[in-house]
């Protein structure tokens, strides 16, 4: 007999809409929300609004700003790097962890080639939404069994991070290899069953996409100090 699930609370559900229309390049970083406004096109109550958005600011894809309101995360130059180079350091731990714990089992690898597949199919439909959500699940998948509890906890906490990251190597388009490949790449790896050899193309993977991303940033802002968010490209998103 399954156990019962219980629905999400309205605030959840909304909460969830909010970062869909933010993955979706409906709500762009740095946008102003508006609580009248989100009521109206959610339906509900700007109390129920109001708890979404400090939900999202809990997991790190709203920012509230005292007397000025709430607005989707910016992503500065100094964040994007701090973000990559974090992740640089723990999911290729993670990944050599996992494999010499034999952690790797048949149907957790048939997950990631099937989520590499989807990454292909998504960005071939100019999906960057579910491109995303497949991404930011193929890296849960490969650091996950680690068995290393306070990193693992440590990852959780960058999630959020790690998936405006990748929104934004979308909306300055400055990946240079398709996600397929890349992801394929760590597959592969994985499949050589030498953790050193998968460890350090994850870790070529984050660099890459990383330096790529702050050069495009840092270029099209003109200075670092400028927000996140102006005059970004998203026709592939629309």
């Amino acid at each position: 007999m399954k156990k019962v699930q219980r629905p999400p609370t309205l605030a959840v559900a909304a909460a969830n809409s909010i970062k869909d229309a933010i993955l979706e390049g409906q709500l762009l970083p740095g946008e102003p929300l508006h609580e009248i406004e989100l009521s109206e096109k959610l339906n509900i109550s700007r109390g129920t609004v109001r708890e979404a958005l400090r939900l999202l600011s809990q997991e790190g894809f709203v920012e509230v700003i005292p007397y000025r309101g709430a607005f989707v995360t910016c992503l500065t130059p100094q964040m994007v790097e701090e973000i990559y180079t974090l992740r640089a350091l723990l999911e290729p731990y993670a990944v050599r962890l996992c494999m010499e714990k034999g952690a790797f089992d048949e149907g957790t690898l048939k997950q990631m080639a099937a989520l590499v597949k989807r990454m292909g199919e998504m960005e071939q439909d100019g999906n960057y939404s579910e491109t995303i959500k497949a991404d930011i699940r193929f890296h849960e998948i490969i650091s996950e069994r680690c068995g290393h509890r306070l990193l693992s906890e440590v990852l959780k906490n960058l999630q959020a991070m790690t998936l405006m990251f990748i929104l934004s190597t979308k909306l300055y388009q400055s990946d240079m290899i398709s996600d397929e490949v890349t992801h394929q790449a760590i597959y592969e790896g994985i499949l050589s069953g030498n953790p050193q050899l998968a460890a350090e193309i994850v870790r070529k993977h984050i660099t890459d996409a990383g330096t790529s991303l702050l050069k495009r940033m840092v270029g099209e802002m003109g200075e670092e100090t400028k927000g996140f968010g102006e005059e970004v490209n998203v026709e592939h998103f629309t």
